[in-house]
């Protein structure tokens, strides 16, 4: 299995987050990772400078964070889990960020379709899926919390920004038993003249080559691979594709090359608009191009 040992959970205190905090303890008791729950005490909230090596943690802002995290530390014992809480002062993309490379996986909350852009978590998850360095698992607070992983959805276009996640989309099937399905979408994809300016085709053949190859990995681990090819936006099949499934595990490429990648480009409305949680897995920066 993937060895997440380390399951870091950011929070800020509301509902929407409390599907990600489920999940994640789930995932903790299952791996017998360790856990930490961490909330930002957001500088921005103050009018005076703050000085963040000496918070004054009477303050209500710092003590809401503290809250947060005890919240989560509650609900872990409850669960089995044991959960280590942490409060920092700072601006939360950048400490969630910077956090990122002491674990292997980030499970957060983000507020439900209407309120993604406004909720702080909302706003700060699609950042965190580019720039983070190890994989964030999304669940939005609509989306329910619990381990029911029976049916995980795994995208594929063929090319090496996949690859990564494929890999942690067999291996979560097999931690859980899951069927998986592999879904290629035909379609043409226009690359920026800075990067060539031609058309790429993903015929239906060159779909089907994808999928098959997943079934094949598949197999090799025992476990059951449906290929399906449908032709469509890439996004919006995939985003439909996945009220069908308890998990969505889709790549994404490296930070510089984020806007430009055909999987990479519709991840953050995937994020958005996806009926079951995601689980984003950015590739290596050097592997841009086809199996």
């Amino acid at each position: 299995m993937i060895p997440y040992k380390k399951i870091l959970i950011p929070t800020d205190g509301t509902n929407d987050t409390r599907a990600a905090i489920t999940f994640a303890l789930g995932m903790g008791k299952i791996t017998g990772a360790e856990v930490t729950a961490m909330c930002v005490n957001d500088v921005s909230n103050y009018a005076i400078p703050w000085d963040a090596s000496a918070p004054d943690t009477n303050e209500p802002h710092y003590q809401a964070c503290v809250k947060a995290v005890r919240t989560v530390v509650d609900l872990g014992a409850q669960m089995g889990v044991e959960v280590t809480p942490l409060v920092v002062t700072g601006i939360p993309l950048r400490e969630i960020i910077d956090a990122s490379k002491n674990y292997d996986l980030i499970v957060m909350g983000t507020a439900g379709r209407a309120g993604v852009s406004l909720m702080l978590l909302g706003s700060v998850a699609q950042k965190v899926i580019r720039f983070a360095s190890c994989p964030v698992l999304v669940i939005r607070g609509d989306q329910p919390g619990g381990l029911a992983c029976h049916r995980i959805l795994i995208p594929t276009d063929g090319t090496s920004i996949t690859r990564a996640a494929i890999t942690h989309g067999l291996e979560m099937a097999r931690a859980f038993n899951a069927e998986v399905t592999a879904l290629s979408v035909a379609t043409v994809r226009s690359i920026p003249v800075s990067l060539g300016g031609n058309d790429e085709q993903f015929t239906p053949e060159y779909c089907q080559t994808a999928v098959d190859s997943v079934a094949d990995m598949g197999r090799r681990l025992g476990i059951v691979v449906k290929p399906v090819v449908v032709a469509g936006s890439v996004a919006n099949e995939i985003i439909r594709a996945s009220a069908g499934h308890d998990l969505l595990v889709m790549g994404t490429a490296g930070r510089t090359g984020f806007e430009y990648l055909r999987l990479g480009s519709v991840a953050e409305k995937t994020v958005r608009h996806a009926r079951c949680p995601v689980l984003v897995v950015r590739a290596p920066e050097t592997m841009l191009t086809k199996i």
